[in-house]
């Protein structure tokens, strides 16, 4: 089909819509001039705002309509956040004629919010360039797991660290334990990436509890997070050769931008490391926005505006600037050099997810990261000495499998404290601290005191009665004075029985404590777990309700009351 020299095709969200004039000058313009809006996200503003001033100096027209642009940076994320018709130009500007985010994941979130998603594109928007999701990660560090000879990928770096294994297991014990470095998923796109890798390795758009448990180690081996990679890229430009060992050994960062931070020959070399586990692509979708706003000229100073963006001498622009093109070749090796690690081609699978996954992903992250401030109370009465049915362990295996993992749930910020607890256990209290509160990362006895909680859950031995109501009556005493702002704070209690402490507090007596001692500015949530046929867990209810918390009553899946304990801390934030 022949095109004339004054006529351009409109292709905006994949399909033809038909032609407009351009004259190449302003002097046939007649009416009003039409400015439209374009919002960017802030890695590539610099890009497509030179590329849009150029265009603007070329005097575009739509029939004899004069048009032009202006193109703002903000945050993606921001975009996400504030999209549609009811857009506070007070606070986020001038309402947006195109927006193009750095991830397309952007839109899948935003589009979640029934008021954005009708002002979205209904067809996936055109492409203006592709830069890969890496890790970043300091060259001597990454030596020492074997790259580049070896591939190496998110599940790599965590694994080889969990259990509090050290660069000391790789033959450098002056590095002491490994750092991670982390950009805000909920901010950043690269962090999105990395959290959905960490989350989810298969790609399966699920999390198992091995999954799980990768993404908690992650969460547990980090000590830096940012708003984005550029802020944590900066932690490492002034940086002494002796501060090496405390920045964190790697970032996840999108390859345009570490490859600028590698032209500033910077003291700290950090390598590219392509996740094995597969690349996740900043894509720069162009969306033209459906909002009641956008007419039918500004749709077509769009699609005028979208054909400068795609002319070959602008993909050049974006490939001086590191970034690859849509197919994701790499057109200009003066920034992404090989001899810096960066590849041409990118082995492996290509990272996506459902927008039904990101937003479960996130969430459950935000879970996993939050700070916690735990008692927990295990029951150590003769009858977890039952076998449970259908299995060859006791109650108190059961229990002791579930709070040793329980205790691998927790992040560095979180609090935990250990009481174990029977009739009389100690000659005036129904209960023993077997692990003083203090954050879960932090040393005991030589080892965090995660692992400390695991120890003495494991030496437990089962004899005695049921003291429940005075420990739990104690343990929220001792909770509400160690009170913390801005945590989960909670009483855990796992048991298998009723309470067999006649001497002690009724159950009416417990639940009038707790009703006169809880504050609603200051939640002090229980969760009750109750093990096996003769757990009380109508009491156990009574009690949890009273105090904003939940009763859960599980036989013997152990893999189930991690769930419990991971959805609870969701539940009650």
């Amino acid at each position: 089909m022949a095109v004339t020299a004054g006529a351009v095709v409109l292709a905006v969200g994949g399909g033809t819509v038909g032609y407009f004039q351009l004259t190449g000058s302003n002097e046939a313009c007649t009416g009003t001039p039409v400015e439209i809006s374009v919002v960017a996200s802030p890695d590539h503003y610099p890009v497509v705002n030179e590329l849009t001033d150029r265009w603007n100096d070329s005097g575009p027209t739509v029939g004899d309509r004069c048009v032009s642009a202006t193109v703002r940076a903000m945050p993606s994320s921001a975009v996400a956040a504030s999209i549609g018709p009811n857009w506070d130009e007070a606070r986020d500007g001038p309402r947006p004629d195109v927006w193009t985010p750095d991830f397309s994941a952007w839109l899948a979130l935003a589009a979640g919010r029934p008021d954005a998603a009708g002002v979205l594109p209904q067809e996936k928007p055109p492409s203006l360039a592709t830069s890969p999701t890496l890790i970043a990660m300091q060259r001597p560090m990454a030596e020492a797991l074997g790259w580049p000879k070896r591939a190496l990928g998110w599940t790599d770096l965590v694994g080889a660290f969990r259990e509090g294994k050290t660069w000391g297991d790789y033959g450098h014990p002056e590095w002491g334990a490994m750092r991670l470095g982390m950009a805000d998923p909920t901010r950043s796109g690269a962090g999105l990436a990395a959290a959905m890798t960490l989350m989810d390795p298969d790609n399966n758009q699920q999390q198992s509890n091995d999954e799980l448990y990768i993404a908690l180690s992650a969460s547990q081996l980090t000590t830096v997070t940012a708003e984005d990679p550029s802020a944590l890229l900066r932690e490492y430009s002034g940086a002494a050769t002796n501060e090496l060992p405390t920045l964190p050994a790697a970032i996840p960062v999108l390859e345009r931008e570490l490859a600028e931070y590698a032209d500033g020959s910077p003291r700290v070399p950090l390598v590219p490391i392509y996740p094995k586990e597969g690349v996740a692509y900043a894509d720069y979708p162009f969306a033209v926005l459906r909002a009641p706003w956008v007419d039918d000229l500004r749709r077509k100073a769009a699609a005028s505006l979208l054909a400068h963006l795609q002319k070959p001498e602008s993909r050049k622009a974006y490939e001086a600037a590191g970034f690859r093109d849509t197919g994701h070749a790499s057109g200009d090796t003066a920034r992404l050099d090989p001899e810096r690690g960066f590849q041409a081609a990118i082995a492996g699978p290509e990272r996506a997810a459902t927008a039904q996954a990101l937003t479960q992903m996130l969430a459950v992250w935000g879970v996993l990261q939050r700070s916690n401030n735990a008692l927990l109370l295990l029951d150590v009465s003769g009858s977890m000495n039952d076998p449970v049915p259908g299995t060859n362990q006791t109650r108190l295996q059961l229990i002791q499998r579930a709070a040793i993992a329980g205790a691998g749930l927790l992040n560095n910020g979180t609090v935990i404290g250990l009481w174990a607890f029977a009739a009389e256990l100690t000659p005036t209290t129904d209960y023993r601290e077997l692990v003083a509160p203090g954050p879960a990362g932090g040393i005991v006895g030589g080892v965090p005191r995660r692992l400390a909680v695991a120890g003495a859950v494991q030496g437990l031995r089962a004899t005695g009665g049921t003291g429940l109501y005075d420990t739990i009556g104690a343990a929220y005493d001792r909770m509400q004075k160690a009170w913390k702002p801005n945590a989960q704070n909670m009483v855990v209690v796992m048991t298998d029985g009723k309470n067999e402490d006649d001497s002690g507090l009724s159950l009416q007596q417990l639940l009038a404590k707790l009703k006169a001692s809880a504050r609603p500015d200051r939640p002090l949530p229980i969760l009750a777990i109750a093990v096996g046929p003769k757990a009380d867990a109508s009491a156990l209810e009574q009690i949890t309700k009273v105090t904003g918390g939940r009763t859960f009553v599980e036989r013997n899946d152990v893999s189930a009351i991690q769930q419990i304990i991971l959805a609870f801390a969701g539940r009650v934030s």
